[in-house]
């Protein structure tokens, strides 16, 4: 059968009892001095840090309601910290009659504090977390709302029309590289994901395997030269891996060279769209 967990008071029984009598003495006197200086200090802490969520919910909230229940759990657990174990050691010592003015001001400041955060830190939050919680989830919906009104606005209305705003990028590549559509291999797909906001977006992607005879390097050096000439809304840059790369923020997407495929890869940004379900 498996042993039941033991408490910090069931440990801390048994490091009194292993204790000599005057160190036993000293430690529960230590324990109550401890407990009384402490007592107060965390409960002021619970208390403003408390208040100052009270106060930031009934503003209405720099965080829209999605930082609350952190904050109030702190002030919940410094509370009872520092007081639910200075009254435990006020009692034990009420009743073994030991150091009775120092224990009962323990057990007295330590049950006030108690009851204060009970009542001005635990009870609000009853009402707090909820409403809170509420709060954050309109903030959300708001934001996914605009989200999606903004979709068109300065770039592409979808993952279709940002496709079809790559094709003269991917045209002009073959272009510089002396190629034709009729000799390579090209692949369109769409993606689906959800944005950082919850709304759901689909993403362009294409693919274009080049000629195997094609002088890769040289392509590179091509495809380099032509992307960085610039232009209206255009960046040129490098991947990680060192591909040249062409932005185009217009349309939300880039184009690549990857040397070693030999493959020109174009991918959109995931664009929202509005889910019918």
């Amino acid at each position: 059968m498996p042993t039941p967990p033991r408490s910090a008071a069931d440990a801390e029984a048994d490091a009194d009892a292993v204790a000599p009598p005057a160190e036993r003495a000293d430690l529960r006197r230590n324990r109550l001095v401890f407990g009384l200086v402490v007592a107060p200090i965390g409960v002021l802490i619970a208390l403003f840090v408390g208040f100052l969520v009270q106060i930031d919910a009934a503003w209405g909230g720099v965080h829209h309601g999605d930082e609350v229940a952190g904050p109030l759990f702190v002030a919940i657990g410094i509370g009872l910290v520092a007081t639910v174990p200075a009254l435990i050691a006020g009692i034990r010592a009420l009743r073994d009659k030991a150091w009775v003015g120092l224990a009962s001001a323990t057990t007295v400041v330590s049950g006030i504090g108690l009851v204060a955060v009970a009542l001005l830190v635990v009870v609000p939050a009853f009402d707090l977390l909820p409403r809170s919680a509420r709060q954050a989830d309109a903030y959300r919906e708001q934001q996914q709302r605009e989200e999606l009104e903004d979709v068109g606005y300065d770039g592409p209305s979808s993952a279709e029309a940002a496709g079809a705003a790559m094709q003269s990028h991917v045209a002009d590549a073959l272009d510089v590289l002396d190629l034709r559509e009729s000799g390579v291999e090209q692949r369109t797909w769409f993606s689906t994901s959800t944005t950082a906001l919850g709304n759901r977006c689909r993403s362009f992607r294409q693919r274009v395997d080049l000629p195997t005879a094609l002088d890769r390097v040289a392509a590179e050096k091509t495809l380099a030269a032509s992307w960085s000439t610039g232009g209206n809304r255009r960046g040129f840059g490098t991947t990680v891996s060192g591909n040249p790369q062409l932005l185009d923020t217009s349309a939300e997407s880039t184009i690549m060279f990857d040397r070693r495929e030999g493959t020109l890869l174009v991918a959109s940004d995931c664009i929202p769209y509005a889910d019918a379900g």
